[in-house]
């Protein structure tokens, strides 16, 4: 049998603590972020969790080349 999915309630206290993280790290807001200003590896876990999966369309370069390599096509058995 397949379960449901559920969230849990959110509670008037939680929207606070995530409204003051928010405030907290607006900078890393990407509404507000200039476009030119990508996430370093520090910045893009907490950014995600407050601000949504958005940021990870304006992640370093460097994060985006070591997540996705590019592929490497052979023509034949040990080449």
């Amino acid at each position: 049998p397949v379960m449901p999915r559920w969230l849990p309630t959110t509670t008037g206290k939680g929207e606070k603590v995530l409204r003051m993280a928010r405030e907290r790290f607006a900078d890393l807001d990407p509404a507000t972020r200039p476009d030119t200003q990508a996430y370093d590896p520090r910045q893009v876990r907490m950014a995600v969790a407050l601000f949504g999966s958005t940021v990870l369309e304006r992640i370093d370069d460097k994060i985006l080349t070591d997540w996705a390599p590019e592929p490497v096509f052979v023509e034949g058995p040990g080449e």
